[in-house]
C-alpha cells in the first residue's frame, strides 16, 4: 500500500513538472484594457532547476514578473507599474494561452496569445543577440532624475559579464548576467544590496528597467 501511494505521488509530480516545463518560451500576447485599448507584449518564461522566472517585454521596456506561480492549471504573476500592480491569471492550452488581467482599481480585461514558433521549450535558453560592446545609456529614476553611464558588456553564449561605468568615472562589476534571445538581465552588487537590471536589445539600441536595493524602480535606454 505504501509503495502504491509513493508511486502515484511520483507520477503526479512528474506530470506536474512536465506541464511546467512546457510553459517556457516566448509568448506573443495581447491584452485588452477596460477602456478598450489593446496592448501587445511578449511574455518570456524561463525555467532552471525547477525554478521559474520571466519578464514582460513591451514598447515601454521590460518588467520582471513578480509572484510568478506555475501549476498544473494556471500561470499567474504580477507586474508593477507607476499606478500600481496588475495581476495576470492565464491558462495554457498547448501553444495557446488565455486568461485575464486585474488592474489596481479592480477592473478586468481579457488576455490572449500564442507561443512564438521560434521559442519552443528547450532545456537551456538560446542566445540570439550579441550584447557585447559599450552601451551608452541614460537612466531615469521614479522621480524623473536622469543619470548617464556606460554598460561595458561581454557575452559568451548565454552568459553575460562586464561592468557599469558612471559619468563620474566610478566603476562597478555586474553579476548573474544572462542573455535569452533579445532580452538580458544582471545585477549590480553594492554595499547596500544589489540593483536588478532587465533589458532588451533591438539592433544597436537597448532599453529596460531596473530596481534598486530598496525596491524603487526606474528605466533606461541607450545605444551602442
Amino acid at each position: 500500500m505504501q509503495k502504491t501511494i509513493f508511486t502515484l505521488t511520483s507520477l503526479f509530480v512528474l506530470s506536474l513538472n512536465a506541464f511546467a516545463a512546457g510553459v517556457t518560451g516566448t509568448w506573443k500576447m495581447s491584452a485588452q484594457a477596460p477602456d478598450g485599448n489593446t496592448h501587445k507584449f511578449d511574455l518570456v518564461l524561463k525555467e532552471a532547476s525547477g525554478k521559474f522566472d520571466g519578464t514582460l517585454v513591451s514598447e515601454q521596456g521590460s518588467l520582471p514578473l513578480q509572484d510568478l506561480a506555475v501549476t498544473a492549471e494556471d500561470v499567474a504573476f504580477k507586474i508593477t507599474m507607476d499606478f500600481g500592480q496588475i495581476a495576470f491569471k492565464l491558462k495554457q492550452d498547448g501553444d495557446a494561452m488565455k486568461g485575464n488581467l486585474v488592474l489596481p482599481d479592480g477592473s478586468t480585461g481579457p488576455v490572449t496569445g500564442n507561443r512564438d514558433g521560434a521559442s519552443a521549450p528547450a532545456a537551456t535558453p538560446t542566445a540570439a543577440t550579441d550584447a557585447t560592446g559599450k552601451w551608452k545609456v541614460v537612466s531615469k529614476d521614479s522621480e524623473g532624475r536622469e543619470m548617464k553611464s556606460t554598460l561595458d558588456l561581454k557575452q559568451d553564449g548565454t552568459k553575460l559579464t562586464g561592468q557599469i561605468i558612471m559619468e563620474s568615472g566610478d566603476e562597478a562589476p555586474i553579476s548573474d548576467g544572462t542573455v535569452d534571445g533579445p532580452t538580458f538581465s544582471f545585477k549590480i552588487p553594492t554595499g547596500e544590496g544589489s540593483f536588478s537590471v532587465t533589458g532588451k536589445i533591438e539592433g544597436t539600441s537597448v532599453k529596460g528597467t531596473f530596481q534598486t536595493p530598496n525596491g524603487t524602480k526606474g528605466s533606461f535606454s541607450g545605444s551602442k
